[in-house]
């Protein structure tokens, strides 16, 4: 009787002290889970923003290159027409200081028969 009856008691008190942490457990389990579940959701939603962001860079780096390569181009076609016209320019500025020596000793020799 009586140790009976204390024991179930004692093991009633256990049962009702288990039960009371399993629900505060779960209590606390469940508002964590809601905790995780929002937390997920806004790492998906950076997720996508941070996704359209690299592409929208990833398309402007593309325009970027295509025009770097145009502007190459026209450079390298600028700096060959500029190579080819110090040349023609060099070659007309190197006959004109012929012209001018031939000149300048015509000039020496006898300039009054030259006019």
């Amino acid at each position: 009787g009586e140790e009976a009856q204390k024991l179930y008691s004692e093991y009633s008190d256990w049962c009702e002290d288990r039960a009371r942490q399993l629900a505060h457990e779960i209590k606390t389990g469940s508002a964590e889970a809601d905790s995780l579940k929002a937390s997920i959701a806004q790492e998906e939603a950076t997720t996508a923003t941070l996704g359209a962001k690299i592409e929208e860079l990833a398309a402007a780096i593309a325009t970027d290159e295509a025009d770097l390569n145009a502007a190459t181009h026209i450079r390298e076609h600028e700096h060959s027409d500029f190579v080819r016209e110090e040349a023609e320019l060099a070659e007309t500025v190197d006959m004109l200081k012929r012209a001018t020596s031939i000149l300048e000793r015509e000039m020496a020799k006898g300039g009054a028969a030259m006019l």
